[in-house]
């Protein structure tokens, strides 16, 4: 996962900068999926976010 990717950063707002748990990482997964949601709502470009979602996805549900 990039070190940009805005799942990772939520994990790690979420721990206080420390590796973060499992939890944090899909707390971070569902508050980007209800982002994305939102932004489809509004007719909001979510490609480059599609892009993040789906490689977090495959990183968190891979371990």
């Amino acid at each position: 996962m990039q070190n940009n990717n805005f799942v990772l950063l939520t994990a790690l707002q979420l721990s206080g900068g420390k590796k973060p748990k499992r939890w944090q990482y899909n707390y971070g997964l569902n508050l980007l999926n209800r982002y994305i949601n939102q932004r489809k709502l509004f007719g909001l470009d979510t490609t480059g976010m599609m892009d993040e979602y789906r490689e977090a996805f495959r990183e968190i549900k891979g371990k």
